[in-house]
């Protein structure tokens, strides 16, 4: 949670600034120096679906949703690996991608030394001749200012905005 004040606007552009670093890291498969360099070891990396209901559906927020991904620090150095062997199908001849922020907001996290960070993405992919998709979702992060005194991700809850995912995988990190 944060506690809704907001950062000064120096902490939102340092942020603003990690924020596109760590697109630019992950748009030139930079995998390994993203992991090394901004994913905090105590991360939480989430991707949620959620399934659409009627209004009316009283049912819990937690039992519409599916939780994509689900990771920690060691479950993401293990997706890195893959991607390192060179040996996923999906990847050769190599996707073009650019990932798109807007909407961010920042707020100071209720423990001192972190932000909450709101912002809405979106991811294009380019494979092949003709394939094309877009991934559109809004992401929730918590950033910790480490002892270096350099930003590093702490927990990210992404939020898709698609029911049902038409992406022919999701070999990628948003």
């Amino acid at each position: 949670m944060s506690d809704h004040r907001p950062v000064s606007i120096e902490v939102h552009h340092e942020i603003e600034q990690f924020l596109y670093r760590e697109a630019r890291m992950l748009d030139g498969e930079r995998l390994r120096e993203w992991l090394d360099t901004v994913v905090d070891p105590g991360i939480h990396y989430q991707m949620v679906m959620s399934q659409e209901r009627f209004r009316k559906d009283k049912s819990p927020a937690e039992a519409r949703e599916v939780m994509a991904y689900d990771d920690d620090y060691a479950a993401l150095d293990m997706r890195v690996r893959q991607f390192e062997t060179g040996i996923q199908t999906m990847l050769d001849p190599p996707q073009r991608m650019r990932r798109f922020f807007t909407n961010v907001e920042a707020y100071h996290h209720e423990k001192e030394g972190q932000y909450r960070v709101l912002s809405y993405g979106i991811t294009t992919r380019f494979r092949r001749l003709y394939e094309h998709e877009q991934t559109i979702f809004g992401r929730d992060d918590v950033l910790r200012r480490g002892d270096d005194g350099k930003l590093r991700l702490l927990s990210r809850l992404i939020d898709l905005d698609e029911r049902v995912v038409r992406n022919k995988n999701l070999l990628f990190f948003l």
